[in-house]
């Protein structure tokens, strides 16, 4: 039998419980519950369907299973969520940074925006680095999450969310404008990614924790706890399966 999407079934498997007005204090719980449950994971890149995405099939797949996705997957699925539960939410199109400080192509990750009570706040649950774990204000205030500052500046035509973990300085996230997006106009990462040789495939993968969130990159295990980064190299293969095991499998069904 086919899966079909269900609000309230994807609330109980976050973990949110009773009503869930479209206000400020359930979006933030929401988002913070989607960022622990569900883990980014760019190893299914390959496999995504950019042309025509079926909500009801990555619902089973990520809600119901509990395997990671990569931002096109996490965010469309939340973005269906908040539409469902009443939010004014829009889709908007990020590039990220590169080595160097150029930025990648304008429609690469996928972000949204929320208006709500006359403000404007970014929302992300699909950001394979660090990651916001509540939503941000556009309106370029620092909030902290987990020790973790975030802000979003204005720099022309675009914004960019900016975030400093302790005793370091202010980094780029991504930048994005606020220009509504389609899903179909992520078809271009089809042909972007089929491109791409094998070789040059770096995998990522992250999720939030308790009080911060971790991120992998290769080799590299970056942990970041009440704002601390605690970086360590992955070594052996057992080392590895310990991780998966920690953070990377399948979210237990409820």
């Amino acid at each position: 039998m086919r899966t079909l999407f269900d609000k309230e079934t994807y609330l109980d498997h976050i973990g949110h419980r009773g009503a869930a007005p479209a206000d400020l204090a359930t979006l933030r719980d929401i988002h913070h519950r989607h960022q622990t449950r569900f883990h980014y994971d760019n190893g299914y890149i390959r496999t995504t369907d950019f042309v025509e995405f079926d909500p009801d099939t990555v619902f089973g797949t990520i809600v119901l299973k509990g395997r990671g996705g990569i931002c096109t997957d996490l965010n469309l699925l939340f973005h269906r969520l908040l539409t469902e539960l009443g939010y004014d939410v829009a889709l908007l199109s990020a590039s990220m940074q590169l080595a160097g400080g150029q930025w990648g192509p304008d429609v690469e990750h996928m972000v949204m925006v929320v208006a709500l009570d006359g403000q404007d706040w970014l929302v992300d649950v699909g950001n394979g680095g660090i990651s916001i774990a509540e939503p941000v204000p556009l309106s370029g205030e620092t909030v902290t999450q987990h020790g973790v500052d975030f802000r979003v500046t204005r720099q022309g035509g675009h914004h960019r969310l900016e975030y400093r973990t302790r005793q370091k300085p202010w980094r780029n996230a991504y930048r994005f404008t606020t220009q509504p997006r389609d899903p179909g106009d992520w078809r271009v990462l089809a042909e972007l990614i089929a491109a791409q040789p094998e070789e040059r495939f770096v995998r990522r993968r992250r999720r939030g924790t308790a009080n911060g969130q971790v991120v992998q990159i290769a080799n590299i295990l970056l942990a970041i706890e009440d704002g601390v980064e605690r970086p360590r190299p992955i070594r052996t293969e057992q080392e590895l399966r310990e991780i998966d095991a920690t953070y990377f499998q399948p979210a237990p069904t409820r």
